[in-house]
């Protein structure tokens, strides 16, 4: 009957929802298409040159300044040149039908990975990564976090099985999203993983600095990340501790101080709780995907997918006070909450989302829980307030919000230019509701992570694949 309710509630969720904004279809598989464009065309897809291929692209501004930079890995150009040899439509089909597959290697195989599982099982895992919002806004954007995710999963299969060398090309198609694949190194301690993942390590950087030209350029590209990570703080669309700190009005030092704090304590925390031993290496990696974010100094909402991986795990082999908090978490992370301040008319969907995730969860639960099962549903009213308060505090949408005539300074830098687009659209004003939204999702990393640690260490082991 739950499962029943919730796949009704999705069903609606996407009946309900908000009508597309006008533009280019995949907003941010834009970026990566224009920079294989870019290679191809031999021009420098990490500089302003990037423009001449992105504003060719169907959907985009072309009198008006709308960059988007490229910061992706420099070994996947060649990737994104195969893409741009085709038109724009055929690029995104295809695209589309790369991250369909990897929504069901995410979905099924970290369900498959946490212990058998049936028709029934695998049904609720659908329904709950189709109302997980940091995975649906991934695949409507056209994310490379979601293959990135997708990857690190087919990674822990791959180490199930021994396989190193398929470890070793897995871990490198993660390494598309470096800030997501570093979970990864927590599997450091097992010897095939240890030669995996040098491996992929060594084919990363030989072929960026193939792509790049010279080994040197490596710099120069480390350097960009810096520059970019620098455009990016204090804006709305990150969903960082130290941004998060910042809208509550700390300073710019301030705000850096917590999240050192914060980064350290989660770091601290792994360790100590790793040398009990008491965690098997998959078990460590849910652990530590779900205190990611808490680390991070460069995050976007969509970046929360990895949590869907100890979500699925704490939902099949956590019971008790452990299952309960991992679920209402994982329904927190579920939540586009940021969402809610673009459009009142996304509320109602945001609703039925919340509701099929929470009832999908707890279909999946211990049946000895009783109507506990159903302590995620706690979600949804918190939903509904959240939306009223945010309805008075609209966020600006990039690019629909930037001026009509907005061109930036000829002499800024690719992130400097990024930086004047978000600003001249409003997403650098501090905003304490912003704020308080986005930390809804780094408190449900934060309980989703404690939830795991508490109840994967003693759960029944079971075949892991």
């Amino acid at each position: 009957m739950a499962l029943a309710t919730a796949l009704l509630a999705l069903a609606a969720a996407f009946a309900l929802r908000p009508q597309a904004a006008p533009g280019t279809a995949l907003r941010d598989f834009e970026a990566a298409y224009a920079a294989g464009a870019a290679r191809n065309a031999e021009d420098d897809p990490y500089s302003r040159q990037l423009w001449r291929s992105e504003r060719t692209i169907p959907g985009v501004t072309a009198t008006r300044d709308e960059l988007l930079p490229f910061v992706g890995p420099p070994f996947g150009l060649p990737l994104w040149g195969a893409f741009a040899r085709l038109d724009y439509a055929r690029a995104t089909l295809v695209w589309s039908l790369v991250l369909g597959l990897c929504f069901a290697l995410l979905t099924l195989g970290s369900l498959k990975l946490a212990g058998p599982a049936g028709p029934f099982e695998a049904l609720a895992a659908l329904a709950i990564g189709a109302s997980f919002a940091p995975l649906t806004s991934g695949l409507a954007l056209g994310q490379v976090a979601v293959l990135a995710c997708a990857a690190a999963v087919a990674t822990q299969f791959a180490l199930a099985r021994r396989n190193a060398l398929a470890a070793a090309v897995t871990a490198f198609a993660s390494a598309l999203q470096p800030n997501l694949a570093i979970a990864l190194a927590v599997r450091l301690p097992e010897r095939r993983a240890t030669l995996a993942f040098a491996l992929a390590g060594a084919l990363a950087v030989g072929c960026s600095a193939a792509a790049l030209g010279s080994a040197g350029d490596l710099a120069r590209y480390a350097s960009l990340l810096r520059e970019h990570a620098g455009a990016e703080s204090g804006l709305a669309i990150q969903t960082t501790v130290a941004a998060v700190a910042r809208d509550f009005g700390a300073s710019a030092a301030g705000a850096n101080i917590v999240a050192g704090v914060t980064g350290f304590a989660a770091l601290g925390g792994l360790l100590a709780l790793f040398a009990t031993r008491r965690y098997a290496g998959l078990e460590r990696f849910a652990v530590t995907s779900a205190a990611l974010p808490l680390a991070l100094p460069f995050a976007h909402e969509h970046d929360f997918t990895l949590a869907l991986f100890p979500a699925l795990l704490c939902a099949r082999r956590c019971t008790g006070a452990p299952w309960i908090a991992a679920s209402v978490a994982a329904t927190v992370l579920a939540v586009n909450w940021l969402g809610l301040a673009v459009n009142l008319s996304a509320l109602t969907q945001s609703l039925c989302l919340a509701t099929a995730a929470a009832l999908a969860f707890a279909a999946l639960g211990p049946r000895e829980l009783g109507l506990r099962r159903f302590a995620p549903l706690c979600v949804v009213p918190l939903v509904a307030f959240a939306g009223a308060i945010a309805a008075s505090h609209t966020l600006p949408v990039w690019p629909d919000a930037l001026p009509e005539a907005f061109h930036a300074d000829r002499g800024l830098s690719l992130a400097q230019v990024w930086r004047a687009e978000q600003l001249a659209s409003g997403l650098g004003k501090p905003d304490a509701v912003w704020s308080a939204l986005r930390a809804c999702s780094l408190l449900g990393s934060c309980v989703l992570a404690y939830a795991a640690a508490r109840g994967l260490h003693s759960a029944q082991r079971r075949p892991t694949a």
